[in-house]
This record gives C-alpha cells, structure tokens and sequence, in this order.
C-alpha cells in the first residue's frame, strides 16, 4: 500500500511539473487592427482605329460600323452587307484602365448575334488572346473580325452585336 502511495503521489508531482513547464513556455499573443483599400475599377473602350476589310460595302445611310456607347462599356457593331464568301471585317479597338486597379480580361460577352447558327463568324484577337493584366492608363488593343464563311454559301444578312469586356482584378 506504501508503495502505491508513493506511486499515486510521483505521478501528481510529475503532472504538476509538465503543467507548470507548459504555463511557463506558453504564451498568448493576441493581434488586432484594421485593413482597409480603396481603388477605382474603370476598363473602358477608348478608340475605334482604321478598319481593314476584303469584300464589305458600306451601304448608304447606314449605321458607324463600330460605335463605343456612352459610359464606354459597350461596343456595338454594325456590318451592312459582306460582298461574298470570304469577305471580311476587320475593326481594331483600344481599350484603356482608368481606374486605379490592374485588371485582366475574364470574359468577351457577345449579344444580338447568333454566330452558331449563321454564315457570320465573329472572332477577337490581341488582348482576347492574352492574360496580360492592363494597369492603370495602359492601353491594350484587340481586333474584333466579322467574317462570312467561306464554307457556308447561304447569304449573310446584316450583321449586328454588342460586345462588353467582364474583367476582374489582378489577384
């Protein structure tokens, strides 16, 4: 029985001696303050440059074949009348970061034209092609082209459509 004492009394000095080695060794450190970020998210499409084409007639009192919408968000394109299979439009753009923020393109969203079913074929490249992020008052060109398919001998019709550019912050 003595020696169960001792036992039983051995173990509570030794739990006592790993709960005050563990008090002395620790310490709580406790961080607070406040963060805070403020910028200006501004993409805009700024110019509308020489455009290239083979085959596409400009029809009388029609409509700018590239226009940048007020607020400088959208870009509508109108093209009248493509001559032939093959024909071609080819309409450089500039797009500018005003806002303080870098930012990368995410995403082209095209409406008011249904491309998959249609001889027109509607292709971006330059800046659509990239992941280059555009920093604040840098430029970055992209060509937007408006093609009839060579393949498809249906008559293009008038093509119309608006482009906006999704872009988000640099991570």
């Amino acid at each position: 029985m003595k020696k169960q004492n001792i036992a039983i009394i051995g173990i509570v000095v030794f739990i006592l001696a790993v709960a005050i080695g563990y008090a002395l060794f620790s310490e709580t450190l406790t961080i607070s303050g406040t963060a805070s970020a403020s910028g200006d998210f501004d993409v805009e499409f700024t110019s509308v440059g020489d455009v290239n084409s083979s085959g596409y007639t400009k029809q009388p009192d029609s409509e700018e074949l590239a226009v940048i919408e007020p607020g400088n968000n959208e870009l509508t394109i109108t093209v009248d009348k493509l001559d032939y299979p093959g024909a071609y439009v080819e309409i450089p753009v500039t797009i500018t970061n005003k806002g303080s923020v870098p930012a990368v393109l995410k995403q082209i969203n095209q409406t008011g034209l249904d491309t998959d079913a249609g001889p027109i074929k509607v292709t971006y490249s330059g800046i659509a092609a990239t992941e280059t992020p555009i920093n604040q008052n840098e430029t970055q060109n992209m060509t937007i082209r408006v093609e009839w398919l060579e393949s498809v001998n249906t008559t293009a019709e008038k093509a119309q459509f608006t482009i906006t550019l999704d872009y988000e912050q640099v991570q």
